[in-house]
């Protein structure tokens, strides 16, 4: 009953990815199946991991229809919950930019699927998080305690000709929504939201000390709160591992790292070589390793907390 939480899966059934693509949406190349899942969790000594499925609503022109598939898809990760409690918790993705759908889904996906959290986009259209069209479905977050995934996808704007969004454009959207949050006064206003940085942050621990400095004379926000920000989201190690630790560790506070595979987004042997990464790394003394892999998941995820030391596993246990 010790095996590591990864906070970060996505589930994209085909079911799920033919209701995409008939809304026009972009689809993964790989598709989620349960029994090759529980293989590569059990190969990994993965207890539990945390569904994310995130949509592009703000490429549907209908609001309505963008609730009716963001409705779907979180009934599907919730029924993968209830059939297999002791190894996924999910986090419920929300129909952004349409606040009001965002608001009533979050209280349908907490309150009646027992959602962990929410997953949200860094933007909506062309608002990122921080902005004042999202303040009320941040309030009700802040109200609820809520657990927040910021997942990136494509920039607003698109991608640049021969540049992959997911090298770089995902990392810099994660990283522009980190930085409205914290320069809109967001994270102050709302302080009891706890916020997760897909990917190690994207590239805000390694601008970090930029920020720092630039932050007083472009957003009238000081070093202390620049700081203060930093180590107050947590960060997923999802599609990261050797190489930005050292940066996310210089930055973030070790207590809100968490273990995260992005599948099935890689392949198993992704998962593998990142997992192994992580656990032979030298930068990482063993107590905080423990953490990442699992005490730190358990300790934000109260719901998943309960369900995992209620029901029996055979997962292995991870050091």
């Amino acid at each position: 009953m010790t095996g590591r939480i990864d906070i970060h899966h996505h589930a994209l059934s085909a079911d799920i990815i033919e209701l995409m693509r008939e809304r026009g949406l972009p689809t993964p190349g790989q598709q989620w199946h349960l029994n090759n899942t529980l293989d590569m969790m059990d190969a990994n000594r993965i207890e539990a991991s945390v569904i994310s499925n995130v949509i592009p609503c703000d490429v549907l022109g209908d609001a309505t229809q963008a609730h009716r598939l963001v409705r779907q898809v979180n009934e599907a990760a919730a029924e993968v919950v209830h059939t297999h409690p002791n190894r996924f918790g999910f986090f419920a993705v929300l129909p952004l930019p349409h606040v009001d759908l965002a608001l009533a889904e979050a209280a349908h996906a907490l309150d009646e699927l027992g959602a962990e959290g929410v997953a949200l986009l860094p933007h909506g259209g062309h608002h990122y998080l921080g902005a004042p069209l999202f303040d009320p479905l941040f309030a009700e977050l802040n109200q609820r305690q809520a657990v927040v995934l910021v997942h990136p996808l494509d920039l607003p704007q698109g991608s640049a000709p021969g540049v992959p969004s997911v090298f770089a454009d995902y990392l810099l959207d994660t990283t522009r929504a980190a930085i409205n949050l914290i320069t809109s006064g967001t994270l102050v206003r709302y302080p009891h939201v706890s916020i997760i940085l897909s990917h190690a942050g994207g590239f805000l621990p390694y601008a970090a000390t930029r920020i720092e400095v630039a932050a007083g004379a472009l957003a009238n926000v000081d070093h202390t709160t620049v700081w203060d920000s930093i180590r107050r989201f947590y960060y997923d190690l999802a599609l990261s591992v050797p190489s930005a630790l050292p940066s996310l560790l210089a930055a973030a506070d070790p207590s809100r790292i968490l273990y995260g595979t992005d599948w099935s987004g890689v392949p198993a042997s992704v998962v593998e070589h990142a997992t192994r990464a992580l656990d032979e790394t030298a930068v990482l003394d063993d107590p905080t390793r423990r953490a990442i892999n699992r005490g730190n998941a358990l300790g934000l995820l109260p719901r998943l907390a309960r369900r995992l030391s209620t029901t029996p596993t055979t997962t292995t246990t991870v050091r």
